[in-house]
């Protein structure tokens, strides 16, 4: 199994889930999901869902590629409350949550220092065959610190994709609109850094019990569904008071709290 990234320290632990959104279940059963709003659900992490141990030491030719892929999906400044997303490019309630929330959140909460965030990725290639080389190219485009620009590109262009046999044509042509190194990309799609990194995420997010997408640790919590913004904004603030409290009293602010 490929070692987990840093940041995957914290979804350690079992997490308590109780509904739906875009989820393997439903793939399997044939449920197909409509585009209608999902239902959400929070849950509090369990206490060991925080660690010291990062379990992400790259070696050799790879290690610096990717040791910036890994540090281009992080927002924020080191010491705030971590909010991390575990995130498919082809779920529609992926999308339905960035499109509506991510830039006042990135406002309200990143740009002010009260949260630092990362990208998780969770491709459930069963119901959506373009996810996992979405996210590769994703990741290509972090080594080169373009991660977010190119997801959102991705996002817009969600609709284009499930119409597409071979997403490559688009990955390239969003890559060259970021203007990116063309070789470097090609040959970072190529390397089986970046898949195992990817391969990572979604091994991590599995063994933690995250199913289904876009799923949430928010401090010590678990918010599963595209929540609207006010009530996932009060997530967020009952997060940060108990984050608050914990760091008033000395204690740590949890894995990859000084990245």
């Amino acid at each position: 199994m490929p070692r987990s990234p840093r940041l995957l320290a914290l979804l350690l632990g079992a997490l308590s889930l109780a509904t739906s959104a875009c989820d393997r279940a439903s793939a399997e059963s044939g449920d197909k999901k409509s585009n209608a709003a999902p239902e959400a659900a929070g849950a509090p992490a369990t206490s060991g869902a925080t660690s010291t141990s990062t379990g992400f030491v790259p070696t050799g030719a790879d290690s610096a590629l990717t040791l910036r892929a890994d540090e281009g999906r992080l927002l924020g400044k080191p010491g705030a409350m971590w909010v991390v997303m575990i995130s498919d490019y082809q779920c529609p309630y992926c999308k339905m949550w960035h499109d509506s929330s991510m830039v006042r959140f990135e406002r309200d909460y990143i740009n002010t220092g009260k949260v630092r965030f990362a990208y998780l990725h969770l491709p459930l290639t069963s119901i959506h065959p373009h996810a996992r080389a979405e996210s590769e190219g994703a990741m290509c485009a972090a080594a080169q610190g373009k991660f977010w620009p190119f997801s959102n590109a991705l996002f817009a262009a969600q609709r284009t994709v499930g119409t597409m046999n071979d997403v490559t044509p688009l990955l390239n042509r969003i890559a060259r609109e970021q203007k990116l190194d063309m070789t470097q990309f090609e040959t970072c799609r190529q390397s089986t850094a970046i898949r195992s990194l990817v391969e990572a995420d979604l091994q991590q997010a599995q063994k933690a019990g995250v199913e289904s997408t876009p799923s949430f640790v928010i401090g010590e919590f678990m918010v599963r569904g595209a929540l609207p913004y006010a009530d996932f904004s009060q997530a967020v603030d009952t997060a940060l008071v108990l984050f608050r409290k914990r760091m008033a009293a000395g204690q740590s602010a949890g894995p990859g709290a000084t990245r």
